[in-house]
């Protein structure tokens, strides 16, 4: 697999995981430990899937 493809796939779970983390939780809105973790892993995302997008 391609070493991009890779840390994009890997972020995608991380931000999955968190996002059911996020679901989990009795009130997301006043989790903002969990919600910042959410946000984090999002933007961790859109940094590996730009990467890969920039194959060159």
């Amino acid at each position: 697999m391609d070493k991009k493809l890779k840390a994009a796939v890997e972020e995608a779970r991380r931000f999955l995981r968190k996002a059911e983390e996020l679901a989990a939780c009795d009130d997301a809105y006043n989790s903002p430990r969990e919600s910042g973790a959410c946000r984090r892993a999002s933007l961790d995302l859109t940094r590996a899937l730009a990467d890969y997008r920039r194959r060159g």
